[in-house]
């Protein structure tokens, strides 16, 4: 494919005056047009932005955009594997994927160079979760001190993660209504697809939530139990901010967790399946992951090393 740029045609409508507004009607063609979910469609301002990093700042003008070539789209996407993971690449490729046909049917391009911005796929099975190690766990849980409101609130957040195993997005979606505390019962909403989870509510994590509801929680008419701890106290609503949350507590803790487990909240979620399985029955631990599909579970039986270890047939010839 030529590398020369892919001219907008100046006959259809005109462009955005600057790349900020260009993202912004990117963003409204996507909730309106496309039907995306608000959330969802925010989710995909951070990756656009550092797209249109590479071409210039929010400011530049949006033209600036319409010299765009193949080959500025590929460059783009190699120097951004070379300091991302895989998740992120995926989310950015996509969100390449689907602005690139966006301003195709626009106008703002001549060609569809949708194509240019793959699919980032990897196996269902290929790869291990990896898990924060128990005693990490309990050092995390040991080094908050409780003393502030920000620390009674982060410390039942990690505590709720490492005890029931569940996804971020469930713990910033956890609401008041949810916890019953007459039928000591925790219902956490169904997220991705899948399936609600309806846990007991341990005396543990009842009086964690406890301290962090009466000693800790702004007063605030929101609905959900983790809010922020600065006016205006709204939920923690994207994972960025939950993210955070967990990485700072850990980075304070000083600890050196193994390679390939991220500091986030789902390295407690692989600890608390890697925990149970052998230990329980596998329809239980779909149940309490909130699964829909039982293959999905499947993928923790790879961490279950011992019992894989005693499964391994010994190698002819080798050592006995």
């Amino acid at each position: 494919m030529s590398s020369k740029p892919i001219k907008f045609d100046e006959n259809q409508l005109a462009m955005p005056d600057t790349l900020s507004a260009l993202a912004e009607e990117y963003h409204e063609n996507a909730v309106k047009v496309r039907g995306v979910l608000e959330e969802s469609a925010k989710a995909e301002r951070p990756y656009l932005k550092r797209f249109f990093e590479y071409f210039g700042p929010p400011d530049s003008p949006a033209w600036l955009f319409a010299e765009i070539c193949p080959d500025s789209i590929t460059d783009c996407l190699i120097k951004y594997a070379s300091l991302y993971g895989h998740g992120s690449r995926r989310c950015l490729q996509k969100t390449v994927r689907l602005f690139l046909r966006f301003a195709y049917l626009s106008g703002y391009l001549g060609s569809d160079l949708s194509a240019l911005s793959p699919s980032v796929r990897s196996p269902r099975m290929g790869k291990v979760p990896r898990s924060i190690p128990p005693d990490c766990i309990d050092a995390l849980i040991s080094s908050i001190a409780q003393e502030t409101p920000a620390d009674i609130r982060d410390f039942a957040i990690i505590f709720l993660l490492s005890t029931y195993g569940v996804r971020g997005v469930q713990i910033r979606k956890l609401c008041l209504k949810d916890i019953d505390w007459v039928n000591n019962r925790i219902h956490f909403p169904a997220v991705k697809r899948g399936r609600p989870v309806e846990q007991y509510l341990t005396a543990k994590a009842g009086n964690r939530l406890a301290d962090y509801i009466i000693k800790a929680r702004p007063q605030s008419s929101c609905p959900e139990v983790f809010l922020g701890m600065s006016e205006p106290f709204k939920p923690i609503a994207h994972p960025r901010q939950l993210s955070r949350i967990i990485r700072k507590r850990m980075e304070a803790a000083g600890l050196d967790l193994p390679e390939g487990v991220a500091y986030g909240s789902h390295c407690f979620r692989h600890a608390f399946a890697s925990r149970l399985y052998g230990k329980v029955p596998f329809n239980d631990i779909v149940d309490m992951l909130g699964h829909r599909n039982p293959s999905t579970t499947l993928i923790y039986g790879k961490v279950d090393v011992d019992n894989l270890r005693r499964a391994a047939l010994p190698w002819p010839g080798g050592v006995k």
